[in-house]
């Protein structure tokens, strides 16, 4: 029995400004946007509105550890009463339609697809001195709103698609109805398509690091084609997708900046003080290290409150956090000794007197206490093992090993020579092992392994609460209630 009430992030996000249009940016200060878009400047920091936006915690700030891990009961929080026991109904396998963090999760993404499609919406207002800098500006919101529509399907199946500013009632009733999950993956593609054909250059600078590039396109657009691919409902596509998929991530490997992965450290994406601009890092959200207003919390939320290794430290007041590995698990999942993942980027703690396993990938001693670690959503790591997956979906072990190995070179482990099913099994383990921390492991899940064999994983790590049921999140009740035989609750969960 799983319920929920939240806000309608449609209807908030539209009907707050009723038939007229809003800027809702960092300030957070509303304008009428009848005098606002004037210049490309006015322009720019709308889009700046958009990407702040994706910050937000439920986003694709440190709340998708709820999604993701948490779901996989990789990591759990360990203060049951904490939130009414919300926090832990992901690692209990217990979410219902009404929980807060499904809610917010729904309406960050639509407000950040909102104010996307605000910026599509008025780029005709404003006279550009140069038209590619239009082009730019449109391809960078149809990246924002691109990645949103991939985590919503992925989390919650078909939902409402909104390509447009709604500004009506009518125009809100008439968007808020789930369309089958083809019709979102194809505007994934559709918008991915205008940003690889965009004046956007191939990978940004340090300089605009948290902007949209090509590169991210690409690996955005393949990645969507490999989840579409692997999910049940697209089986006679199968083939197509996975097709799909290893064109565009083999252009964005293409692109790479570098010679080989094994010439860069496991650990250089995550350094605080040159992640911006690493040769891996290929989409982050950008924080800045000592600032009041645009730092980060990540390392605090995977700090256990003591830890073993004082070289592992991650933050310079040494506050704790509520998300981490327990201590049966790590060695399961890092079983091969001498991973340099493992030895570099993972801490041993305690917290309430148990011992847990922490990350150090969140890691800045800045003694001010304001922390500066990005988020980084898109690596060339990511490319080369969903090549090596799209290749094993495709029948093709050869290039699939060719790519897993790069991984495990780099990670210091012996080349594999597994087939068949014991090659998706190493794959899938290196997506465990390699971004751990990185809120992808229940999407990853999804790709890799039927319905049964995911129900085998959580059983194995005493999950006993999971069902099919927690393969999707419930749509929010309040947003149901809107419009019940529109947006049909996703199976096994009761409004």
């Amino acid at each position: 029995m799983k319920l929920k009430y939240i806000i309608s992030a449609i209807a908030i996000v539209a009907l707050s400004s009723s038939c007229q249009d809003f800027l809702n940016l960092s300030d957070p200060d509303k304008v009428t946007v009848g005098n606002y878009y004037q210049t490309e400047t006015d322009l720019e920091q709308s889009l700046f509105g958009a990407y702040a936006k994706m910050k937000d915690t439920y986003a694709f700030g440190t709340g998708c550890v709820y999604f993701e891990e948490c779901k996989a009961n990789t990591l759990f929080y360990p203060d049951t009463g904490v939130n009414a026991g919300e926090n832990s109904s992901f690692d209990n396998c217990t979410v219902v339609s009404t929980n807060q963090f499904v809610a917010s999760r729904w309406n960050s993404l639509y407000g950040t697809i909102d104010r996307a499609n605000v910026v599509l919406k008025h780029l005709d207002d404003v006279k550009f001195a140069n038209e590619n800098t239009k082009k730019s500006f449109e391809a960078e919101a149809r990246f924002i709103r691109a990645i949103c529509y991939y985590a919503l399907v992925t989390d919650f199946g078909a939902v409402p698609l909104v390509l447009s500013k709604l500004g009506t009632l009518g125009e809100v009733n008439a968007a808020n109805v789930r369309v089958d999950k083809d019709k979102v993956y194809q505007a994934i593609f559709d918008d991915c398509k205008v940003v690889v054909e965009s004046p956007l250059p191939d990978l940004q600078s340090a300089a605009n690091c948290g902007r949209a590039s090509k590169v991210a396109a690409l690996t955005l657009w393949g990645k969507a084609a490999l989840q579409m691919a692997t999910d049940p409902d697209f089986s006679a596509q199968k083939a197509t997708l996975c097709q799909t998929a290893i064109t565009e991530l083999e252009a964005a490997w293409s692109k790479k900046g570098f010679s080989a992965l094994k010439d860069l450290p496991v650990e250089d994406a995550f350094n605080v003080d040159s992640q911006a601009g690493a040769k891996e890092n290929i989409f982050q959200l950008s924080y800045v290290s000592g600032s009041t207003s645009a730092n980060s919390s990540y390392n605090t939320q995977f700090r256990p409150v003591n830890i073993d290794d004082p070289a592992k430290e991650v933050n310079a007041k040494k506050s704790a956090g509520g998300f981490f590995m327990k201590e049966t698990l790590a060695p399961t999942i890092w079983d091969e000794a001498g991973d340099a993942r493992f030895d570099k980027l993972i801490g041993h703690g305690v917290s309430n007197s148990v011992p847990y396993w922490y990350t150090v990938k969140y890691k800045d001693l800045n003694s001010s206490g304001y922390y500066g670690c990005n988020r980084i959503i898109y690596r060339y790591a990511d490319v080369v093992l969903m090549l090596a997956e799209a290749y094993y979906h495709k029948g093709d072990a050869t290039n699939a090993q060719k790519y897993v190995n790069m991984v495990r070179e780099r990670a210091g482990l012996k080349a594999t020579s597994a087939s068949g099913t014991a090659l998706r099994d190493v794959i899938y383990k290196e997506r465990d092992r390699e971004f751990a921390y990185e809120f992808m492991n229940w999407s990853d899940w999804k790709r890799g392994f039927t319905k049964d064999e995911i129900k085998a994983k959580m059983n194995a790590r005493n999950a006993t609460e999971y069902s099919e049921t927690d393969l999707l999140l419930p749509i929010p009740h309040a947003q149901w209630l809107l419009n019940p035989e529109g947006l049909k609750q996703n199976p096994g969960y009761n409004d």
